[in-house]
């Protein structure tokens, strides 16, 4: 939304769409306000910026994980490192960020928030700038989508970080954010995760087999080797259904019905969808990429997970950290998962180990304790 017509928010919600997670997480925290009634704005930062910076914002990063992802994962790695705040490089990315985000002024100068949250480090950024100059005096907390804080989140003019464990807070704090400034709510997803539905009632619901369910997702852009594991099916003797998400990739769901209509297990497709707490309720056992918020969203659901094709950087470390706490399985040879598929679901002890692992570490109500933080910083800030 670009900024337009003055309004006052008494809570601006800043993500950017350079990822569908980061989205995702800030429409949460709108949905754990909505009841309070306290005015709030969801704002992509991107919308803020040059077009063709936007353009190549995202673009640039989607192009580099399909096709370099090591490339990728070496540049996370080398930049998790506290550069200062006056370093070359810090001032580089600073001038750059601040020339295509002009617009990003006017946006809070129109909307006058009291109460700033970020969940992209984009905003961040810009915001920590300002406001080392004098030139703001909001209180700014932040969101960290991933199980790892990377250096690029952390900013020292920030108010309060939210993470989603005890190890990423104390990482954060190893690079010099004040402990008692950092909060371990957990990753905020849409409260209707929250809610559990009995897998047969879902299917029921949804017109699915009444037989063991697998969901195979690809992220909101469609990334990831769907149709090699569909392909694994062709043959297979398996007593399984399948439902497939293959996101906003358009050519992905064409190519996974084409596949779907060949294979002799039942297959049901889906492009983007807007019911994926009702999917997950049906399902037994669910294949995704480690992103930062739909493994949240599985874990609030308690459904065990096969994590396939992480990124390396943010989705390797959330990968890692979901397999140490025994709520994952990782699925290597994507070329075969029709047999890995079916020899989990057939273990009922694994399953239920990997069910209890979820349920144990998810934080369901992290996006109403964000909320419940920002209106206490709210309710602060007015006295």
């Amino acid at each position: 939304m670009k900024p337009n017509a003055a309004s006052e928010t008494s809570i601006l919600i800043l993500h950017a769409t350079a990822g569908a997670g980061h989205t995702r997480a800030a429409q949460a925290i709108a949905a754990a306000l909505l009841p309070t009634g306290r005015s709030h704005r969801v704002v992509d930062t991107l919308e803020c910026t040059t077009a063709l910076f936007r353009r190549m914002y995202v673009k640039a990063y989607i192009k580099l994980v399909q096709t370099a992802p090591e490339l990728w994962g070496y540049f996370y790695e080398k930049s998790d490192v506290m550069a200062a705040p006056d370093s070359k490089r810090a001032r580089a990315r600073l001038a750059f960020d601040k020339f295509n985000a002009r617009p990003f002024r006017q946006l809070l100068a129109e909307t006058k928030p009291a109460v700033i949250i970020c969940t992209h480090f984009l905003p961040l950024e810009l915001l920590s700038d300002l406001k080392a100059r004098g030139k703001l005096d909001i209180p700014v907390h932040a969101v960290i989508t991933d199980v790892s804080p990377h250096a690029f989140w952390v900013y020292p003019h920030i108010e309060h970080y939210h993470v989603a464990t005890p190890s990423a807070a104390r990482e954060l704090a190893r690079k010099g954010f004040p402990a008692e400034r950092i909060s371990v709510t957990g990753i905020p997803v849409d409260p209707i995760f929250s809610h559990r539905t009995p897998a047969p009632s879902a299917r029921a619901k949804l017109g699915l087999p009444e037989k063991p369910t697998v969901l195979l997702l690809s992220g909101g852009f469609g990334i990831g080797p769907m149709k090699q594991m569909l392909t694994s099916f062709q043959g297979s003797r398996a007593n399984l259904s399948l439902v497939v998400v293959a996101g906003k990739n358009a050519e992905l769901e064409k190519e996974c019905r084409a596949l779907a209509a060949k294979l002799p297990v039942p297959v049901k497709v889906h492009g983007f969808v807007n019911n994926m707490h009702e999917l997950m309720d049906a399902a037994d056992l669910i294949v995704t990429k480690p992103g930062g918020l739909t493994t949240t969203e599985i874990l609030a659901k308690g459904k065990p997970m096969a994590l396939v094709a992480p990124i390396p950087g943010q989705e390797q470390r959330n990968c890692e950290y979901l397999l140490e706490e025994g709520a994952a399985v990782r699925l290597y040879d994507v070329s075969d998962s029709a047999h890995y598929l079916e020899k989990w679901l057939a273990d009922e002890g694994r399953m239920q180990r990997m069910s209890a692992a979820a349920r144990a570490i998810a934080k369901p109500n992290a996006a109403p304790d964000i909320a419940a933080a920002l209106l206490a910083r709210l309710n602060k800030t007015s006295v």
